[in-house]
């Protein structure tokens, strides 16, 4: 696993992963992998302005230690948590009214999963 292996054009592995990581099962790869396909169409759709990731996949310890849900969808590597510099978390989640999956919005930043069904929440 090489925290510089590119997921899609714009999305690096190690963006997703925190400090400390050193293995992950294939599934999670994969899911990673949709993932950052998923957040090219967001980069498009906001402009091609760069995204970051503040929270990507998660280890369930360090799912704890955040106080993530216990069924979070970033223990399978299906969620990140972003922000869009110059871009507001509610300008965000107004511009994509029509994501397919999970999307929560906080203060700070937006959470965006790729789940089966279109769900919204806030923080």
């Amino acid at each position: 696993m090489k925290k510089e292996q590119a997921l899609s054009p714009n999305f690096l592995l190690g963006e997703f992963l925190h400090p400390g990581i050193r293995y992950l099962p294939l599934p999670i790869i994969s899911n990673l992998q949709k993932l950052a396909q998923s957040l090219e169409t967001v980069r498009t759709r906001l402009g091609d302005r760069p995204i970051v990731i503040t929270s990507g996949y998660r280890s369930v310890e360090h799912n704890k230690t955040v106080g993530g849900a216990k069924n979070s969808y970033h223990l399978q590597g299906m969620a990140a948590d972003i922000v869009v510099p110059g871009v507001s978390p509610k300008e965000v989640q107004t511009i994509l009214t029509d994501w397919p999956g999970g999307m929560g919005l906080a203060e700070t930043f937006t959470h965006l999963d790729i789940r089966p069904h279109k769900t919204r929440f806030r923080y």
